[in-house]
């Protein structure tokens, strides 16, 4: 099968651009000497976690219970929800999913590490915890070493509940303005987890992971000594986020929407058949506004400047461009397009290897 074949909109991955970027992460975790935890958010199919795990990685990260049980369905042992898990619902599936692999979760309340406990303690069952550490994101975790002490002890104290490190994710790098400014949050990210690592061990608590990550910081985070994993997933795709950040070339981006020209209304806008069911909206992960369009046409040709549920336009369109064609665009935020599409293709230049389907897409919860 050609990608010709293929009815648009699609998603296509170009195989061999994608294991190269999943060989360079590797090398790099080994060369810090800190173990791979792939994050499955990005692509969300089973085949592709297998595939790094095989090619290195510890195991992966996923954002929700719903995809991690999707993971452990399909076989994979070593899971980690980088995530916080809340209410009597998804705990009853929390401790199903424990039956079944190695599982860790985040906690930054007392409130929820007694709640799990609780759920843990009645089923006889012991759940490993990472405190979950902010960094600068501002999303979940704590800042203060006072608040964070007071959260480790209360662990300690809960008989159900293991504290066996600590985790966190500099997502703001996704807003930094410039490389050095990436290193710095990515030193920076590093360093304070180790440094709560260490103010914790010297309270008499075991901390075994030191859990940082993000693919702009990976580098710069990885190689602070103390840190014992690294947590990543858009590097296996890279997007036009990673690309205006300077940390990954077009080039490197494995990941295209495949899509149609269907209407040339005017000399200078084409419509294409994928709008934001198909791109989505957003111009970049944790709200980047360094990004032109939503996507970059592959080849150039316009910008696309609009886009409503089903359409594309395409602005300063190439006179090139008519009805029929078929032109490639590199999303801006992969992780959320893979959650549109029921189906992946995995391609050789013009030759479809296989259909994937995105078993994970669509778990909210």
């Amino acid at each position: 099968m050609k990608i010709a074949d293929i009815d648009t909109p699609a998603v296509l991955i170009e195989k061999s651009i994608m294991e190269k970027n999943i060989r360079s992460m590797q090398r790099m975790a080994d060369r810090h000497g800190v173990d791979l935890r792939v994050h499955i958010k990005t692509h969300k199919i089973p085949e592709l976690a297998k595939l790094q795990i095989k090619m290195g990685a510890v195991g992966i990260a996923a954002a929700k219970l719903g995809e991690a049980e999707v993971m452990a369905d399909a076989g994979i042992k070593d899971i980690q929800i980088a995530n916080i898990i809340v209410g009597e619902t998804k705990i009853k599936r929390l401790l199903k999913l424990h039956r079944r692999c190695r599982l860790t979760v985040g906690v930054d309340s007392i409130g929820n590490a007694i709640e799990l406990s609780k759920a843990f303690s009645l089923a006889k069952r012991v759940l490993n915890v990472l405190i979950i550490v902010n960094t600068g994101l501002n999303r979940c975790g704590l800042s203060d070493n006072m608040d964070i002490i007071a959260l480790a002890d209360n662990c300690a104290a809960l008989k159900s509940i293991k504290l066996v490190g600590l985790m966190t994710h500099a997502g703001h790098a996704y807003a930094a303005s410039n490389k050095n400014e990436i290193k710095s949050i990515g030193r920076y990210e590093g360093e304070r987890l180790v440094e709560v690592a260490d103010f914790l061990r010297r309270r008499g608590h075991n901390i075994d992971i030191v859990s940082v990550g993000s693919t702009p910081t990976a580098k710069y985070c990885s190689a602070i000594k103390g840190v014992t994993e690294l947590r990543v997933g858009n590097y296996i795709f890279g997007d036009m986020t990673q690309v205006s950040l300077n940390i990954y070339r077009i080039s490197n981006c494995a990941t295209n929407i495949y899509t149609t020209i269907i209407s040339r209304p005017s000399i200078d806008r084409a419509i294409l058949d994928a709008g934001s069911k198909a791109l989505a909206l957003d111009r970049g992960a944790h709200g980047s506004d360094a990004i032109v369009g939503f996507g970059k046409i592959v080849g150039g040709g316009g910008i696309i400047d609009r886009l409503s549920e089903e359409h594309g336009f395409v602005e300063k369109a190439s006179r090139r461009f008519k009805v029929g064609d078929h032109i490639r665009i590199i999303p801006n935020h992969i992780c959320t397009v893979m959650n549109l599409f029921d189906f992946a293709y995995l391609v050789d230049g013009e030759t479809v290897l296989e259909k994937m389907k995105i078993t994970a897409r669509g778990k909210m919860n």
